[in-house]
C-alpha cells in the first residue's frame, strides 16, 4: 500500500489526540495570552508533552507495521491481501466470484491522490476485500485487471479486442445455423439505446484454432476498457427530486405538527413559568431537524455528479461531492432491478432505480441500499438507457410502453394480471396495482399507489419461491408469493392474486428458472469458447 495510507485511514485518532490536548492545556494557554490569568499548566507542561510525544510515537510505530505487513498479490486465479503482525490474516478471493469492483476516495485520500479499491464477492455480505489505500492511477489499473481476469481474460489482454471477437463471432456462429435464437440475443426487440457492453455478449464462435493464441498474448498491465457515458443527473434535478421527496414530505409534517403542538401547548395546557410545554415541544425539534438535514445532505452527496457510463467491462457509476466513488457493475451480476415513482414525482415524470447485486447486500459495508442505487432520478428516457445495460432483453417487442404500464399503469391492460375485485377490501388502494407478467426472460411485478414499483427479475435469478396464504386470503381464495434472490433493497413480492393463478405461477416460474439458470449461468462472460458453450446451449434448449 502507500506509505501514508495508515494516516489517510487513522486520522481521527491523531485529530482524538489533539483535542484531548487542547481541553488540557488550551484555556489556560488562551487566558495567559490574553492577559486574564496566569498560564496555571505551565508546571506539568513538559510532562503532558512528554506523554503525547510517546503516545504519538507509538502510533507512528503501530501505523508502520500496519503498512509494512500489508500486502497484496495477484495470482493466476485469485487475488491475495495479508495484513497483521501479531494477528496475521490472510484473505483470498477467485476472480470468477467477484461480483462488482469499486474505487472510494475520501475527502483526504483525493487531496493526497489516493483511493481505496474495493470488490464485492458473491456472499451478500461484507465487502470481500478492500485494499486502502493506493495511488489512484495504480487503483485504476488493478481494476481493469481484476475484471479482466474474472471475464476470463488473461494478463495484458484487451478487453475491447475480446468484445470484438465476441460480435465477429456471433455473425459467425448465426451463417452456421447455431445461432439465432435464444434468451440473450433471440428475435424479440430489446430496449436498446446505442452499443452498450452487453453487445459483446450475444454470440461467439466456436473453439478453432487460434482462439485460445488469441488470448494469450504478452503479459503486461491490462488497459482500461474505454467507456460511452449514457447520462449524468443535472444538479437541478436532483436538488428538486430530493424536496420533492415523500421522506422530506413525512419529515416536513412531523415538524409542522411538533410545532403546532408547541403553540397550542401552553395556550391548552397549564405549565409553570420555568419549565413550559412549549419548550418541551420545540426541543424535541432539534433530532428531526438533523435527521432532515442528514436526509437532505446524504442524497445531494450520493446523487452529485451521478454519472452512468457503459464499457465492456459492465456499468459504471461515478458520483459524490465530498467523497468520490466509482462503481463497476459486470454484466449479467445485476439480480433484480427495480424502478420507482414518488407521489410528487409523477407530474415530472421522474423515477428511481435501485438494483439487486451480489455481494451488496444490506449489511455490506457502506450500506447495501445506497450502493445498489444505479439512478437516482431521471425521465423515462433515463430509465430505459440503464435498463439496455442491466436487462438488456426485456422479452416483449414494445418493451417501452410495457415498461410505462408497469410503473404508472392500473388493471389487465398490456398483458399484466391483477389481483381480483374481491380483493378491495383488504387492498383499498393497491388491488389494481398489485400485478404481474411473466415475458420469455423477465418476471415483471408492479405494486404501490401512492409510491409506484416496478420489479424487474430475469428467470434464471430466481433462487426460490415461496406461496403463503393467510386466513383471509383463504376465505378471498387469493394468496400472495415472494421471490427469493440475493440479498438487497428489493423484495420481489406479488400481493393476494388468484389462488389458482398463484399456484400455477409458483409451478411455471419454478421450471423457466431452472431452465434458464442452465442457459445462462456463465462466469467468464469474455472467454470465446464459454461465448460458444453458452450459444449452443441456448440453442439445444429453444429446439
Amino acid at each position: 500500500m502507500h506509505p501514508i495510507s495508515p494516516w489517510v485511514r487513522g486520522w481521527v485518532v491523531l485529530v482524538g489526540l489533539l483535542f484531548v490536548a487542547s481541553q488540557s492545556v488550551g484555556e489556560d494557554l488562551v487566558r495567559s495570552l490574553l492577559g486574564a490569568g496566569e498560564f496555571q499548566a505551565a508546571e506539568g507542561l513538559w510532562i503532558t508533552l512528554a506523554i503525547y510525544g510517546a503516545v504519538f510515537v507509538v502510533m507512528v510505530v503501530v501505523y508502520y507495521f500496519s503498512w509494512r505487513f500489508t500486502k497484496y498479490r495477484l495470482d493466476t486465479e485469485q487475488v491475495l491481501l495479508d495484513t497483521g503482525v501479531i494477528f496475521r490474516q490472510h484473505r483470498r478471493v477467485r476472480y470468477d466470484r467477484v461480483q462488482a469492483v469499486d474505487i472510494r476516495q475520501p475527502l483526504l485520500a483525493r487531496v493526497f491522490g489516493l483511493a481505496e479499491l474495493k470488490f464485492e464477492a458473491a456472499d451478500g455480505g461484507e465487502t470481500a476485500m478492500q485494499l486502502a489505500f493506493i495511488k489512484e492511477d495504480e487503483a485504476r489499473i488493478l481494476r481493469a485487471e481484476i475484471m479482466g481476469r474474472a471475464a476470463g481474460l488473461q494478463a495484458g489482454a484487451d478487453p475491447v479486442q475480446a468484445a470484438e471477437r465476441g460480435a465477429a463471432a456471433a455473425a459467425a456462429v448465426a451463417g452456421e445455423g447455431v445461432a439465432g435464437t435464444g434468451v440473450a440475443g433471440g428475435g424479440t426487440a430489446g430496449i436498446g439505446h446505442g452499443r452498450s457492453g452487453t453487445a459483446a455478449l450475444d454470440g461467439a464462435p466456436p473453439s478453432a484454432p487460434g482462439t485460445g493464441a488469441a488470448q494469450r498474448i504478452a503479459p503486461g498491465p491490462m488497459p482500461e476498457a474505454p467507456e460511452q457515458v449514457m447520462l449524468q443527473v443535472p444538479v437541478k434535478r436532483l436538488v428538486g427530486s430530493l424536496l420533492l421527496s415523500s421522506g422530506l414530505a413525512w419529515m416536513a409534517g412531523i415538524l409542522l405538527l411538533l410545532v403546532l403542538g408547541a403553540f397550542f401547548a401552553d395556550v391548552l395546557l397549564p405549565s409553570s413559568e420555568e419549565d413550559p410545554w412549549s419548550m418541551v415541544f420545540l426541543l424535541s425539534l432539534i433530532p428531526f431537524a438533523f435527521s432532515l438535514a442528514g436526509f437532505l445532505w446524504s442524497g445531494f452527496n450520493k446523487g452529485y455528479n451521478f454519472t452512468v457510463a457503459t464499457s465492456p467491462d459492465g456499468m459504471r457509476l461515478r458520483y459524490g461531492l465530498l467523497e468520490t466513488s466509482q462503481q463497476t457493475v459486470p454484466p449479467g451480476r445485476v439480480q433484480a432491478v427495480r424502478i420507482q415513482q414518488g407521489l410528487f414525482w409523477r407530474a415530472l415524470g421522474w423515477y428511481r432505480m435501485n438494483v439487486n447485486v451480489a455481494g451488496y447486500g444490506v449489511s455490506a459495508e457502506g450500506g447495501g441500499t445506497d450502493k445498489s442505487l444505479v439512478l437516482p432520478v431521471g425521465t423515462l428516457e433515463d430509465v430505459l438507457r440503464v435498463l439496455s445495460v442491466v436487462a438488456p432483453d426485456p422479452g416483449v417487442e414494445d418493451a417501452p410502453e410495457v415498461i410505462r404500464a408497469g410503473v404508472t399503469g392500473l388493471g389487465t391492460g398490456h398483458g399484466f394480471t391483477c389481483s381480483p375485485r374481491r380483493v378491495r377490501w383488504l387492498d383499498p388502494l393497491t388491488w389494481r396495482r398489485n400485478a404481474f407478467r411473466s415475458t420469455r426472460t423477465l418476471l415483471m411485478l408492479r405494486s404501490g399507489r401512492l409510491e409506484r414499483s416496478l420489479v424487474l427479475m430475469p428467470h434464471e435469478r430466481i433462487q426460490s419461491i415461496d406461496v403463503r396464504q393467510g386466513p383471509l386470503e383463504r376465505r378471498l381464495r387469493v394468496a400472495s408469493l415472494r421471490f427469493h434472490s440475493t440479498p438487497g433493497s428489493i423484495d420481489p413480492t406479488l400481493h393476494h392474486a388468484e389462488a389458482d393463478i398463484a399456484t400455477r405461477l409458483f409451478l411455471e416460474e419454478a421450471d423457466i428458472a431452472a431452465v434458464s439458470r442452465r442457459m445462462q449461468d456463465r462466469n467468464r462472460w469474455m472467454r470465446p469458447e464459454e461465448l460458444a458453450r453458452f450459444e449452443q446451449r441456448t440453442r439445444q434448449a429453444v429446439e
